[in-house]
């Protein structure tokens, strides 16, 4: 059973939150249940100290009225603890990707703060699709790639993940996944040998997985992946056309 933690501040949006939840649990019949809901990031991170479970679900305010955290050291925190966690963050900003990587935070999803029909639909939406993503992992046992961004490791399922890339930043590598981008120390040779034929080299800067492409544009050298374009070379073109044509 997947275990639930939530954390805001505001009564109001936590009370709301936990009763939104509670409701889905209840009409989709998920194997879930509501662990512990605070309005004290110490609160939340003691629950957790004292349960051996982990792979849970955490909803957290970012903008915590707190000395010692916000949601995103709050965030942090539960990385050191719960490696295979999965965040959400409640927020009053509709971007906060940039906040995410900067901090090392995987986040699955956001709920904006607001009226409460849409707050509704949001967290039915990331239930559904947190649902979706246990059952697959479930399914695809061992089907992670593992990264380490300093004192943080994170196993990202390969479902989730789109393209590799190579950083601006030397000897690093970018991971483009559905939910997240992290930079991290690594080759991408040592990827590619790593993950076998789910994942394609086309180009010396990219790495991208094979049931991910959308489309190819063979004039202008490029291949679409999860929305974004990577480049394909003309080395590599014919060994990529060949591989989808074997899909």
């Amino acid at each position: 059973m997947i275990e639930i933690y939530i954390c805001d501040d505001e009564d109001v949006i936590r009370e709301n939150i936990e009763q939104i939840i509670a409701n889905r649990i209840i009409i989709e019949d998920y194997d879930m249940r509501i662990k512990c809901s605070v309005g004290v990031p110490a609160d939340l991170i003691a629950h957790l100290e004292e349960s051996n479970q982990r792979r849970n679900l955490y909803f957290l305010d970012v903008e915590l009225n707190c000395q010692d955290y916000d949601g995103f050291l709050l965030g942090k925190k539960i990385r050191s603890l719960d490696p295979h966690g999965t965040i959400v963050y409640i927020t009053s900003y509709k971007d906060l990707a940039y906040k995410t990587f900067q901090y090392h935070v995987e986040a699955f999803d956001y709920i904006v703060k607001g009226e409460e029909k849409q707050m509704q639909a949001s967290v039915a939406k990331c239930l559904s699709s947190f649902a979706r993503r246990v059952e697959s992992e479930n399914g695809e046992e061992g089907q992670f790639y593992t990264v380490r961004t300093g004192d943080i490791i994170r196993h990202i399922p390969l479902a989730e993940i789109n393209f590799f890339e190579t950083s601006s930043k030397p000897h690093f590598i970018v991971l483009h996944g559905d939910h997240q981008r992290i930079e991290f120390l690594g080759s991408l040779q040592d990827i590619e040998v790593e993950l076998g034929d789910q994942f394609i080299r086309t180009h010396r800067s990219y790495l991208i997985a094979v049931d991910k492409i959308e489309s190819i544009d063979l004039k202008h050298n490029q291949v679409m992946v999860g929305g974004e374009a990577c480049l394909v070379s003309k080395k590599e073109k014919s060994r990529l056309l060949a591989r989808i044509n074997r899909s």
